[in-house]
């Protein structure tokens, strides 16, 4: 994929998206005229800013971009780590969905990460009332690649049902999720990133990953699902098992040797020029 070199214009400020609820809205503006609009839910402990660098790159390619910063991430109020509810978190993205639409776009392309790759998925699978054209899933948490001993997970969800904030921590090596040294040192110094999740979210992902396995045969819209071997977070067989459930309406990329975050390694080209390429066919067959 060719770069470019011409200016992106950036902006990022609370955005009311209903009555009597706001969220710190990033927006890239396309290059040129916009072929489609994507908008990014990123992943745990990260924010929206976080996505610049990506967002650049589908800005030159003639999308313009939105990202949002979810429940206890980024610049919203709520504690690190913590969220209402599962449910709340997918009609947040119900509602900037709405909201783009409303400002005359024809086509909203969803592309989450991690976290927010979970969240993309059963988005598409519970809600219908405000649908995307097309969505990517990269490296979605269905299933962790270690997931909890039985025994932790009974008592971590016993204290939920009397403590569902308090919150676990855990220690995040950026050499594990990404191969690009300046994208290592972005992340260390990233003031607003946090490693933080509370009971109630890591129970929430850990069920809802797996109810999105359950149903991924229901799928009736289309997705782009990609996940690199060597990722040490998510599972990536639970997303082969997922693409071969959801049938043909599903394509999966799995890249051998890649790591968590494959579009912030130092090889991200391919990658950006498969997401690019997948949501332009969808963009155009959805208006033909």
């Amino acid at each position: 994929m060719q770069r470019e070199h011409s200016t992106v214009d950036y902006a990022a400020e609370w955005t009311d998206i209903k009555p009597n609820s706001t969220k710190y809205l990033h927006r890239w503006q396309a290059t040129g005229p916009p072929q489609a609009t994507v908008l990014i839910v990123h992943g745990l402990g990260e924010h929206g800013g976080r996505y610049h660098r990506l967002a650049t790159d589908l800005s030159r390619a003639g999308f313009d971009v939105f990202a949002f910063d979810q429940q206890g991430h980024g610049l919203s109020p709520e504690r690190r780590g913590c969220i209402e509810s599962y449910e709340s978190l997918l009609l947040d993205i119900q509602d900037v969905l709405r909201h783009i639409y409303s400002q005359g776009v024809s086509s909203v392309c969803l592309f989450g990460h991690s976290m927010g790759g979970n969240l993309v998925l059963n988005y598409v699978l519970r809600h219908s009332e405000v649908l995307p054209t097309a969505t990517i899933a990269s490296s979605p948490m269905l299933k962790t690649v270690r997931p909890p001993h039985w025994l932790v997970e009974f008592f971590g969800r016993q204290l939920l049902r009397i403590h569902p904030n308090y919150r676990l921590h855990s220690t995040v090596v950026a050499e594990r999720l990404m191969s690009d040294p300046d994208e290592q040192a972005a992340l260390n110094d990233d003031q607003l990133f946090h490693s933080q999740l509370s009971l109630r979210l890591g129970a929430a992902l850990l069920d809802s990953g797996a109810w999105a396995l359950e149903r991924a045969s229901q799928l009736e819209h289309p997705v782009l699902l990609t996940h690199g071997t060597q990722d040490y977070m998510t599972c990536p067989d639970a997303s082969e098992q997922f693409a071969q459930l959801a049938g043909a309406i599903c394509q999966l990329r799995i890249l051998p040797d890649r790591l968590h975050d494959p579009f912030r390694d130092s090889e991200r080209d391919e990658i950006i020029g498969q997401f690019i390429d997948f949501m332009s066919r969808q963009v155009v067959g959805a208006q033909s």
